[in-house]
């Protein structure tokens, strides 16, 4: 009886084995193009290609070709073709008056220096080329597409949080299956959380599985705006080198291209990225160990002034803690000696009258400064009390020369941005405000680590089965560089995260 037991139990997981192997196999196969290059030229011969000519699968001899009718590198003319006839033409520099579908679509974690480069190799020429977007800080999706979408904000930085008023820590991987976060409300399609985790073990497969379904729930449906994202996309940058996800991306501009040909044109696309990526990878921070080391403890509640609370989840280059206020200033101290942590942020202690507009402190090794904002200006004050931790000296000098600021020393937010959106931390002292500050999640941090490029923090499983390759979440230029793209605008400066849907025509989604 008992071996007929083990005989059949044998087989039954030997059936499910088999069963998921063949599911895994079957899962996420590449898609395959419906339009096929025929060649490139470059009709007037001023070293520039400006016409692209393709065949669309199938019968009817049909064609599509593109042509850059007015020299600026975007393909404004699409003409239609049929057994050798010219059957439809389509200037994009035209506006027709006829309110046409909008597709808005978040390549997520793909870097501004990479779709760059692909514009410039002539690829996803559709489209006018990229301009920077400066994400938020932390720089990880679920507090920049909060703020790209206008949603409310999400409990944490993260799937895993720690609750302020229940004090402990939530979320985790029932968050990450249920994606009831509130920009998930504003998204058409979103690739399902029960993929999320085997994403990491089969990227490439998810990639095209995640593109797919994107694509069927675009054409299945006739919202006049349709705004989706792709979240496999950086986990093809966590997992693989720059040049295979480049490879990766072609894909995207080929079903791109195919909405387009299938739309006759009539057809706008915005095409951004929620953050950057590093591109390299250095090592995970002994955090945990230094704080033990000088006698705190790392738990799941604050119970005392020894108690810190970090939720960390996923590999990423920014980390949140909690503790008691008392601790602050020495737990600040013990962090920002961690080799691989650049700067260390918390609100400094004050008045209770003052809470109003909090001073935010800065640390790094090499110095000390403070942050100061007025509301009723927009304006802030970069008070350095020792070194330059932000490397913003030498620029606020230079914006007062130029009678930007004020005399008081605080200088208006537009033209920090304008100043700082190509900086070493781009738009960094509005960023690090509103993430100590402002209403950015319901349980901010009571201090901030934004870590140098290449270094992560986040849960030891997630290392055991991922074998990193890029990250993100700092202040950092790559780290913080997404793009944006549109096949009927042109954008003329770099964007912060909030102001993209207001730039694309779509307040609100």
């Amino acid at each position: 009886m008992r071996r007929a037991f083990g005989i059949g139990l044998l087989i039954s997981v030997s059936l499910l084995v088999s069963g998921a192997t063949i599911a895994i196999v079957r899962w996420g196969k590449p898609l395959r193009p419906h339009l096929h290059e025929l060649g490139a030229q470059d009709r007037d011969a001023d070293g520039r290609v400006d016409q692209w000519e393709y065949r669309a699968e199938g019968g009817g001899d049909e064609r599509l070709v593109l042509q850059d009718a007015d020299g600026d590198g975007r393909a404004d003319r699409f003409l239609f073709f049929r057994a050798g006839k010219l059957e439809h033409v389509v200037a994009r520099s035209v506006s027709t008056g006829e309110p046409t579908r909008h597709l808005v679509l978040c390549l997520d974690g793909v870097p501004f220096e990479i779709m760059a480069a692909l514009w410039r190799e002539g690829h996803f020429r559709e489209f006018f080329p990229p301009q920077r977007v400066i994400s938020t800080f932390p720089a990880d999706s679920d507090v920049a597409l909060s703020a790209l979408l206008h949603a409310p904000p999400s409990p944490g930085y993260e799937n895993r949080y720690f609750d302020r008023r229940r004090n402990r820590l939530s979320g985790g991987v029932r968050v990450t299956l249920a994606q009831e976060l509130p920009y998930h409300r504003r998204l058409d399609y979103a690739f399902p959380g029960l993929l999320r985790g085997p994403a990491y073990l089969f990227p490439e497969k998810a990639f095209f599985d995640d593109l797919a379904r994107m694509r069927a729930r675009f054409r299945a449906s006739r919202t006049r705006v349709f705004i989706a994202h792709l979240s496999t996309t950086d986990v093809l940058f966590h997992v693989r080198s720059p040049e295979q996800v480049k490879r990766q991306l072609l894909m995207v501009e080929q079903v791109l291209r195919e909405l387009l040909y299938e739309e006759r044109g009539a057809l706008t696309i915005t095409l951004f990225s929620d953050h950057g990526n590093t591109l390299f990878i250095r090592g995970r921070i002994a955090l945990e160990e230094a704080l033990r080391a000088a006698g705190y403890r790392v738990e799941a509640r604050v119970r005392d002034a020894r108690s810190v609370v970090i939720p960390g989840y996923g590999l990423i280059g920014a980390v949140a803690l909690y503790a008691h206020p008392e601790a602050w200033e020495q737990i600040c101290r013990i962090a920002r000696d961690v080799p691989g942590v650049e700067l260390c942020i918390f609100r400094a202690r004050q008045p209770e009258a003052s809470r109003a507009t909090p001073v935010i402190v800065v640390e790094s090794r090499e110095g000390r400064a403070r942050l100061l904002f007025d509301p009723a200006r927009q304006a802030f004050r970069y008070d350095a009390v020792r070194g330059d931790p932000l490397q913003l000296r030498p620029l606020w000098d230079a914006i007062q020369r130029e009678g930007k600021g004020y005399p008081d020393g605080f200088i208006p937010q537009e033209a920090l941005f304008e100043a700082t959106a190509e900086h070493i931390y781009p738009d960094v002292v509005r960023r690090i405000y509103e993430a100590m500050a402002g209403r950015q999640v319901e349980n901010p941090a009571d201090l901030l680590l934004s870590l140098q490029d290449g270094y992560y923090f986040g849960s030891r499983r997630f290392d055991w089965f991922v074998q990193l390759r890029s990250t993100h979440g700092s202040l950092t230029a790559r780290s913080s560089t997404g793009f944006l793209m549109s096949t009927d605008v042109r954008f003329a400066r770099p964007l912060a995260a909030r102001e993209v849907l207001s730039e694309i025509g779509l307040d609100r989604p």
